[in-house]
Parts: structure tokens; sequence; C-alpha cells
């Protein structure tokens, strides 16, 4: 027994003191055995989680920061208060529901979501309805067609837990500005929320020039379209006038009645309208600080933060904003197609050959922003001048939106990647130099003690994928030789 207590005192101090390093052996052991699941498990685990601020706002109780945060989480409309509240329908008795939900729907929800996300307040996730057997689609149909032919949700799946984030890390954590909310709902409802998604997109058809959440579209759709449009002006000796707005806090401001108003124009079933206004009008909030929540809150305007259909909501609450502007005939446009605005969610780019033309384009911005109760934030809308290489224009008019100037630059960073007056990736390939840098050096510090297998693993999957790299087109050998020293 004495030596066999000996023998474990020496292997727990070789322990303690090579801590660091049996960590990475293991990584790289599971690397080497192709075990990715787990090497990235493992290496998701050595993150370490940011504590919570003992004090924000000079408050300090958790109780008091939870309510804090519902105060300043909570929204009004411009336009009011919603009118159209939901309530719970009934179903005449022999009469089939007219929305019918499949189990083929439900598992085919279920099997494309993502896993390991966090669980609602009843503590499910994702996990659970894939292991649950294979009956668990029927039964959950059964439940969401009785829901939805009635316009009733139970309280309980409707209950969501918002979670402040910090938004910037080496900010002031102190600061209630430097959080964002991040909702947390039941796994239930989620899966419920994918079904009425696949059916709102049968019936809500987008603008072609929207770009966000839409299936096979992304930010490169919308910047090579911006860049291509721009460059078919330049080319032929036409300067091209691009104003880029930014709506404040946009998502959360959609008025729920001229919301549902638009949902019906586009021929959504009367039972899908009924249960989203229910669903909205009843889904109770409650802040979660450090294990404690805050008093109950409802949504007064808003679509609901992370929910699936949202995006859909949202895209469908401005697609007449962008329809408007292309009917304007003012602006750019290629082959007798109008392309005067680009959109990506609520990121929209106005480009005009004139100043007139994009003065037109912004009376029109103006006008829907104040009929749908939204609000642009002027400091943080900029414009550029594409002009005629060699010939720079010092005469340029000045653009106003709500009686404010807006500010005149050179470059400007749309969806991430760099826009020049002069059409040149330099700029962008800078940013993404200083990014990858960064990323290596991160790689680097942490791994250090790793593999050369395992680093070039880590290496391949953080390091080689160059955000819009395939949009540089035109740039100087010395930019691309500042990327490829690193």
């Amino acid at each position: 027994m004495s030596e066999n207590r000996k023998i474990f005192k020496t292997k727990l101090k070789f322990c303690q003191k090579n801590a660091e390093q049996i960590k990475m052996d293991r990584l790289a052991q599971k690397r080497a055995n192709r075990d990715f699941k787990n090497f990235w498990k493992s290496t998701n685990k050595l993150e370490s989680k940011t504590s919570l601020a003992t004090s924000v706002e000079g408050i300090s109780e958790p109780s008091d920061i939870a309510n804090m945060f519902m105060e300043h989480f909570k929204i009004q409309s411009p336009l009011g208060p919603s009118t159209q509240v939901g309530s719970a329908g009934t179903v005449c008795g022999g009469e089939e529901p007219l929305v019918h939900i499949s189990a083929k729907q439900i598992r085919i929800i279920i099997i494309g979501m993502s896993r390991g996300k966090s669980p609602g307040h009843d503590g499910l996730s994702i996990e659970h309805l894939k292991h649950a057997g294979f009956h668990l689609p029927r039964v959950l149909s059964m439940f969401y067609t009785m829901c939805v032919s009635h316009s009733y949700l139970p309280t309980n799946l409707m209950k969501t837990i918002v979670v402040p984030i910090v938004k910037n890390k080496t900010g002031d954590i102190s600061d209630k500005g430097n959080y964002r909310p991040i909702s947390l709902a039941t796994i239930i409802a989620k899966v419920l929320d994918g079904v009425l998604d696949t059916i709102l997109s049968d019936h809500i058809q987008l603008h072609d020039t929207q770009f966000g959440f839409r299936p096979g579209l992304s930010t490169e759709s919308a910047i090579l379209s911006l860049k291509h449009t721009v460059r078919y002006y330049v080319d032929r000796g036409t300067p091209v006038y691009a104003c880029f707005l930014d709506l404040s806090r946009a998502f959360d401001l959609v008025s729920y009645d001229v919301l549902w108003r638009k949902v019906e124009d586009r021929g959504v079933p009367s039972e899908i309208c009924g249960l989203l206004k229910y669903w909205y009008s009843k889904q109770i909030n409650h802040v979660k600080w450090d294990d404690t929540l805050s008093e109950p809150y409802r949504l007064e305007c808003g679509v609901r933060q992370g929910g699936l259909t949202s995006p859909r909501l949202f895209n469908l609450y401005i697609d007449a904003l962008i329809g408007e502007l292309s009917s304007k005939r003012v602006g750019c446009s290629v082959g007798g197609v109008s392309i005067n605005n680009i959109s990506y969610a609520d990121d929209m780019v106005l480009m005009g050959p004139s100043v007139r033309a994009v003065r037109e384009l912004l009376k029109v911005c103006v006008a829907y922003a104040e009929s749908h109760g939204l609000a642009y934030n002027v400091k943080k809308c900029e414009y550029i001048v594409f002009g005629i290489r060699g010939k720079p224009r010092t005469d340029e008019p000045d653009l106003f939106l709500n009686g404010s100037k807006i500010k005149k630059v050179t470059s400007f960073k749309y969806l991430g990647h760099f826009l020049a007056d002069d059409l040149k990736d330099n700029v962008d390939i800078e940013r993404e130099r200083r990014a990858l840098a960064v990323r290596s050096n991160m790689l680097a510090r942490r791994f250090a003690r790793c593999t050369d297998l395992v680093k070039i693993t880590l290496f391949k999957a953080y390091c080689q994928s160059l955000y819009t790299s395939s949009l540089w087109i035109n740039y100087t050998k010395r930019s691309l030789d500042a990327l490829c020293s690193i």
C-alpha cells in the first residue's frame, strides 16, 4: 500500500505539472485517429468563459441587473402599440383543418437543425428530439396541427429566456449599451417555427435585389452585383453615386399591424396568420442574469430575435420599399433592368449616375421609413463617388437625409468587404491580411505544444478561408506579396 501510494503521488504530481502538455497530446492523438468530432469538441473546451460583470450601470444585485436589462431591451414602435391582438380560435365540429403539418415535415426540420445549441427554460435540446424515437414526429404532427387549427399555443412553449451577451469584450462590460440580447426559446417552439417558415416560403416571394437570408445567395453575391454595376458605368465614362444606408434597430421596430397586413396580402393561410398573431401577442420573455430572472415582459414590436421565421418576415416588411425603388426608373440600370438598389436584410445601398437620381431614391426611403415606423441612423450613412480614373471630381453637391448631411468617403466597408472609389482591392486585401495575422498568432500561441500535424489541420480550418477573396481582381503586386508573406 505504501509503494502504491508513492507511485500515485508521483503520477499525480507529473499530471499537475504537465497538465497542458497532456491536453495537447490528447488533441494530437484524436487528430491522428481522425476522430474529428471529439477533436473539435475538446478544442472548444479550451476557450475560457468570460465571467459576468459584478456591476452594470452601478447596479450589483443580479435581480436588479436583470430588470434593468429588461427595460433596456423593451422597445416601443413609433407607430404605437399593435391593435391586432391574437386570440385563440375554434374549429367547427367535424371540419378538417385547412393546414395539416405532416410527420415528414417535422422529421426533415429536426434532422436539419444544428446540434450543440443552448436549450430553453425547459432544458430540452435538439439532441433530445433526434434520439427520442421514430414516433415523435407523428406525435408532434398532431400537436402542431391542432395548435394551428385553433390559433393557440401553450404558455410554456412561448416562454423565452433572454441572455445579455457582451458585444465588445475589450470594451466596458459595465455599460449596458455594450450588451446585445440572445433569446433562448424551447426546442419544441423552434421546430414549429421551422415548419411555419417552410409554409411562409411557399407564399412569400421577394424582390431579386434582396440578397439577405435567401438560399443560394450570400454577401459575396450582393457585393459582386454592386461591383459589376459600378464597373459597367465607370468603364463607359459615367460616375456612380453609391449611398449606403443604415437602419437603426430595424428588426426591433417592425410594427405588427403593418406586418400582419402584408402577410395576409401574400395569401398566407388564415390559420398561419392567426397563430403568428397569437404567438407574438402572448410571448413571455424573461431576462436571465446569474441564474436570476427578471420580471416577465411582452414584445410590443419587432420580430422575434433568433426565430427561424424572423428573417423572412423582416424581408417581407421592407420588400415593398425595394419594389418601389426599382419601379422608379431612376438610378443605375443594366440592359434595361433597374439596379438602383441592392439590399442584404437591412443593409441597403442606393446607386445612381447623378446626385439628382440618388436624391429621388432617398425621398422614397424616408417616406417609407416614416410610414413603417423605421428610422435611419444618419451618422452611419455614407456615400462614395465611383469616378473616372485620373479625373477626380471636387465639385460634387452634398446629399442629405432627414435634413442631415451624409458624409462622403473614399472607401466603405460594405458587408465586411472594403469598397474603394477607384475600385481597387488593395484596402480589402490589407483587411484580410490583418485578420489572417491575428488568427495565425492566436493558433501559434494557444497550440504551441501541439504536433505539426495538429497545427497544419488548425491552420487549414481557420486560416485558409479568405473572405471575399474571389472578388479581388484589381490590386497591386505589393498588396498580394504582403498577404503571401504571412
